[in-house]
């Protein structure tokens, strides 16, 4: 009897043991997903039936689109979409608003973000764009803006207001704002960010409301920017060999003023004049997101330094817009340069002084790119604002930025991916004019559904920015779109 009791006890233990586990089991088998289900026709009280049947808690109708926002266990998803009435059945996807560092990919990438993180601003250095002048009440200048000229008879308002006429003109380009954002959009949680978030903006109208300008007001641009004591001039614009135009930039360069200008569009030809007077000019050549040469940018022995150039976001008349050229990659180099000329740089050629000078040779505190050392196609390398003012390379990688190309090749050609170490990382995926990105995640070689997903785009909808926690894992990236459409792709530690 002693025996058999023992064995009761033994088997009760047993049993309460599976009970545990079938009720641990269901538990997790009833783990509900929060998820949008679309119907293929208009919905109505039939459909919500169909969903409540199924163990669905409903959360919203929708009358915009024929779908319903429920929580539905795993097992009953599966079921549901059996049924010929679905169209689809999607998680519910996270959007956060996107910050100014993720429009401005081009000062994220040259590593600005974590010198502003230090409070190093540009604050009190003066930058002149001499351009076709700058929409200086947009939200993002109009904290900057100092002052400026016009040295034309044409202006919207008087013969001095340097308005940026450009944005009026049928290309609507807004050359000078979109040049100025580069260098200096405020830091206000709106649209974009500029490299030197802080600095002085002086718009120096010495283009034509066309783009173009004569020798005689880009002299008497540099004349302004020396008397009225400005300590960076940056030049979006080239042409041909002028004695006159060459004789005024050493003079203006020997005054103590650091000028930065475009290498030139010329798809792999000749540097423009005036960065191709290397006695006294900067010539800065464009990359791309991935670091390569653009393809529309001049290069030569004359190029010192290469920046970001490829479809970069700034300030144009009523918001932002994409632009491309060695014009938007000269304005980093000169928001880097402000960066220096905020802080309490070094004597470093030794001549006792704390001038331009000094301030050039700092911003060859690049990353090497192409061959070692400098070379026809990078000059000393990429922009690097942190390098440039602290000395050394970011401590830890911000961000890992991808391009996204659709390209003439197979699929498979278009697929990028990146290695990620255990840990969340803030994603943004962005869109020039892809429809749409997959994002496909492996964990040894096996992909995980639960973490992949897909983004559609729209005119609307370009971004997308959300948390993605991993083990040691692959993550893909797989655009969809006409041949030739780009997107970004940014990844940040959190």
């Amino acid at each position: 009897m002693r025996q058999i009791m023992k064995n009761m006890q033994k088997y009760r233990k047993i049993i309460y043991f599976c009970i545990i586990l079938i009720l641990i089991n269901g538990i997790a088998a009833a783990a509900d997903r929060n998820v949008i289900i679309g119907f293929k026709k208009p919905i109505d009280q039939t459909d919500e039936k169909f969903v409540k049947d199924h163990g669905g808690k409903l959360k919203q109708n929708f009358s915009l689109i024929p779908a319903i926002a429920a929580s539905v266990t795993e097992n009953n998803i599966s079921e549901m979409k059996k049924d010929p009435r679905i169209a689809y059945i999607e998680d519910e996807q996270i959007y956060n608003a996107t910050d100014e560092y993720t429009n401005s990919w081009g000062v994220q990438h040259i590593n600005s973000m974590p010198v502003h993180d230090q409070n190093v601003t540009g604050k009190g250095v003066n930058v002149a764009i001499l351009d076709t002048g700058m929409i200086y009440n947009h939200s993002d200048l109009i904290n900057n803006y100092k002052g400026g000229y016009n040295f034309y008879n044409n202006s919207y308002h008087n013969n001095s207001d340097p308005w940026d006429d450009n944005c009026q003109t049928e290309a609507k380009t807004c050359h000078g704002t979109h040049v100025a954002g580069i260098v200096a959009a405020d830091k206000n949680d709106i649209g974009v960010i500029g490299v030197a978030p802080d600095a002085n903006l002086y718009a120096v109208k010495v283009l034509h409301a066309s783009g173009s300008g004569e020798t005689s007001k880009i002299i008497a641009g540099l004349q302004w920017a020396v008397d009225n004591h400005m300590n960076i001039a940056s030049m979006s614009f080239g042409g041909s060999d002028s004695q006159a135009l060459h004789d005024a930039v050493i003079n203006a360069y020997d005054a103590g003023v650091l000028l930065i200008a475009s290498a030139g569009n010329n798809y792999g030809g000749s540097v423009t004049y005036p960065a191709a007077y290397t006695d006294s000019v900067i010539a800065v050549s464009a990359t791309d997101p991935s670091n390569q040469i653009a393809t529309f940018s001049s290069i030569g022995p004359e190029v010192e330094i290469a920046s970001p150039g490829s479809n970069i976001y700034s300030t144009v008349e009523g918001g932002y817009d994409y632009r491309s050229g060695t014009s938007m990659a000269a304005p980093h180099v000169a928001g880097v340069a402000a960066l220096i000329y905020s802080t309490n740089f070094q004597d470093v050629n030794i001549d006792g002084l704390y001038n331009n000078k000094d301030v050039r040779l700092i911003l060859h505190n690049s990353k090497d790119l192409g061959t070692v050392g400098r070379d026809n196609v990078f000059g000393y390398g990429l922009a690097d604002s942190y390098m440039a003012v602290f000395g050394i390379p970011v401590p830890t990688p911000v961000a890992i930025n991808i391009i996204l190309q659709r390209t003439k090749g197979s699929e498979k050609e278009d697929i990028q991916s990146v290695n990620l170490s255990k840990g969340t990382y803030s994603t943004n995926i962005s869109s020039v004019n892809l429809t749409k990105v997959e994002m496909k995640v492996y964990e040894n070689g096996v992909i995980q559904k639960r973490l992949s997903r897909e983004f559609n785009f729209t005119p609307k909808r370009k971004y997308v920015t959300f948390d993605l926690t991993v083990n040691d894992s692959t993550v893909a990236f797989i655009p969809s779109g006409k041949i030739g459409s780009i997107g970004y792709v940014t990844i940040k530690n959190k």
